[in-house]
């Protein structure tokens, strides 16, 4: 019998987490274990939740954290408490992804009848209907963890790819149990993609398309081609990226040359119009990513607070 345990990180989004979890709910191959791990809500979602949902149940675990350390803490406490359960999978999303009835019944009959495969994923879409590709990728460059999306045309069958994002993933206990959790001094941004890399050693994620969840998220507007977006979270996106290069890199030499080629790149645009008003946030975005990635120091900088604007 396969038993799941259901991971749910969330801040401030009761709502949308209420949706989370009466989409759990519904599933005909309902998770016989769930935890919601709150990265300290100050929007009354611990009484908002637990006033709707049966928590008492000691299969049903809402963790309330003292503090905000960020989604990849939230992830990492998540899949500890999951691994303490006699589960022998686990899914892995935040509050915002909302599973389509038949989620886990298709991961689990792909499964059954391939039994090597150890993790899946299903399709994410947003609310209008729009495949949203970012969320399964295959890596190009295994020194860079530069990515493309697979085509969209390939959400016909089923197919393998290499980065996965914590939207749906759904990974048996015997990989994490391998590699670990997820990496909680990342904070946000790129613990996904640095897990993907950890767990690629021992199996190909498959995507088993007919499996779908709703994203309910805006597409990424931090693309950084036609506009720039003053974002907190570029400091962390950059300094993981380069931690994870640090770490992962398949040939020093190749990420080194990138690395060069992508801060004299920054120079030049820093001349340019693109950054105007800009320029000194993000110096000290790149110089502090770059410092800190190379003594891997993790966590929180109180240069760039969750919420701050620039």
């Amino acid at each position: 019998m396969t038993k799941i345990a259901c991971v749910i990180v969330t801040y401030n989004r009761k709502q949308l987490l209420e949706e989370a979890l009466n989409s759990v709910l519904i599933q005909t191959e309902s998770p016989e274990y769930v935890f919601v791990i709150d990265n300290a809500s100050t929007d009354g979602t611990e009484k908002y939740i637990n006033d709707k949902f049966n928590f008492d149940n000691r299969q049903w675990h809402y963790v309330r954290c003292s503090q905000n350390l960020g989604g990849s803490a939230g992830f990492a406490q998540g899949m500890r408490l999951a691994l303490q359960t006699d589960c022998s999978w686990i899914s892995i999303s935040d509050d915002d992804a909302i599973f389509e009835p038949g989620y886990f019944e298709k991961l689990i009959a792909y499964q059954q009848d391939h039994p090597n495969r150890q993790i899946l994923t299903g399709s994410v879409y947003i609310e209008d209907g729009r495949l949203q590709a970012d969320q399964r990728n295959r890596f190009t460059n295994w020194s860079t963890f530069q990515a493309q999306a697979v085509p969209e045309r390939e959400y016909r069958g089923n197919f393998e790819f290499d980065q996965y994002t914590f939207c749906g993933v759904f990974m048996s206990v015997a990989v994490i149990k391998q590699v670990g959790v997820a990496d909680a001094g990342y904070f946000i941004w790129w613990d996904d993609c640095e897990y993907a890399v950890r767990t690629a050693k021992l199996s190909r994620p498959v995507n088993v398309s007919a499996a779908k969840l709703i994203h309910k998220t805006a597409l990424p507007s931090l693309d950084f081609k036609s506009k720039f977006v003053p974002d907190w979270r570029l400091y962390y996106g950059q300094r993981n990226r380069l931690i994870t290069i640090k770490r992962w890199r398949a040939n020093s030499l190749v990420s080194l040359g990138w690395l060069l080629g992508f801060y004299a790149r920054l120079a030049i645009q820093l001349c340019g119009p693109f950054y105007r008003g800009y320029r000194k946030m993000v110096i000290r975005v790149y110089l502090e990513a770059l410092r800190d990635a190379s003594r891997e120091r993790e966590g929180l900088n109180p240069n760039f607070m969750p919420g701050q604007k620039f």
